[in-house]
C-alpha cells in the first residue's frame, strides 16, 4: 500500500466509508438496487485491495449476493428498526448512546457538535433522510465525503487543501467514530449470529445472509475506522464547501 498513489489510496477509502454507510442505510429498492449492482461489488473490492481489507469487504459482497430486500428490511427492523419487549433496541446506530451515556444534556451537545461538523463541511442529509444527525449513515457519509475530497485535492496536487482535509478527517476521526463505531459493531456482532460459529451451516438462508450483511458491514466499518485513525495526525477542523449527502 506504500506505494499507492495518494489520489487513489484516499479515493478507495471513500469507497469502502460509502459501502459501509450504504449498508446501514434503511434497505429500500433504490438502496438495494445500487448496493447489489455488479458495478458496486467491482467497486468495493477493488477499493478492498488498495488498502488491505478483502476478507472484510469479501464478507460484505458475499452476504449480499446471497439476500434479498425483503430479508434484508426484516433483518434491518428486527436489528435497528424496532423495540424488543422491554422496550430497548438490540442496536442503536446512534452514537451518543455509546460516547456520553444517558445523561440528556450531554447527549445533545454531543449531537450539536455533530451538526456543526456537517454544517461546518458542507455535508447536508438526504431530505427523506429522517435519522438523527449523529446516525452511523451520517458520520460514515461525513468520512466518505472528506475522503473524496482529499482524493482529488491530491489528484490536482493541492496541497494545502489536502492538509486541511487531513486534519479534519483526523477531527472526525479522534472525535466521533474511533470511540462509536467499534463499540457499535460489537453491537452488531453481539445481536447477529456468528458464521465462523462451529453449528453454523453452510447453507444459508436470505434472512439468515441479511444479518450477515450487517454484521460484515460493521467489521469492515471497524476495520477501516481503526486503521485510518492510526495514520492521521492530531486533530484540527478546517471547513470546506457545501456537499449533499446520500444519507
Amino acid at each position: 500500500m506504500d506505494d499507492t498513489p495518494p489520489a487513489e489510496r484516499h479515493a478507495a477509502r471513500a469507497a469502502l466509508y460509502s459501502a459501509a454507510a450504504g449498508a446501514f442505510c434503511y434497505p429500500d429498492e433504490s438502496t438495494v438496487r445500487e448496493l447489489t449492482h455488479p458495478d458496486a461489488a467491482e467497486g468495493i473490492r477493488s477499493a478492498a485491495e488498495t488498502l488491505g481489507f478483502e476478507a472484510e469487504a469479501e464478507a460484505v459482497v458475499d452476504a449480499l449476493d446471497r439476500t434479498d430486500r425483503e430479508a434484508l428490511e426484516s433483518a434491518y427492523n428486527g436489528l435497528f428498526g424496532l423495540p424488543t419487549d422491554d422496550g430497548t433496541y438490540p442496536v442503536v446506530p446512534y452514537e451518543v448512546e455509546y460516547t456520553v451515556g444517558d445523561e440528556v444534556g450531554r447527549q445533545q451537545r454531543r449531537i450539536a457538535t455533530v451538526v456543526g461538523l456537517l454544517e461546518a463541511f458542507g455535508v447536508e442529509p438526504a431530505e427523506e433522510f429522517d435519522e438523527r444527525h449523529d446516525h452511523v449513515v451520517v458520520e460514515l457519509e461525513l468520512a466518505q465525503v472528506l475522503a473524496a475530497r482529499r482524493a482529488v485535492a491530491a489528484e490536482e496536487g493541492d496541497r494545502e487543501t489536502a492538509d486541511n482535509l487531513e486534519g479534519a478527517e483526523a477531527t472526525v476521526l479522534d472525535e466521533h467514530l474511533t470511540d462509536f463505531v467499534p463499540a457499535f459493531a460489537h453491537a452488531v456482532r453481539n445481536a447477529t449470529a456468528d458464521p465462523d460459529a462451529e453449528d453454523a451451516s453452510d447453507r444459508v438462508d436470505a434472512g439468515e445472509a441479511a444479518e450477515l450483511v450487517y454484521r460484515a458491514a460493521a467489521d469492515l466499518a471497524e476495520a477501516l475506522v481503526t486503521w485510518d485513525a492510526g495514520i492521521h495526525p492530531e486533530p484540527t477542523v478546517e471547513p470546506e464547501t457545501e456537499v449533499r449527502s446520500h444519507a
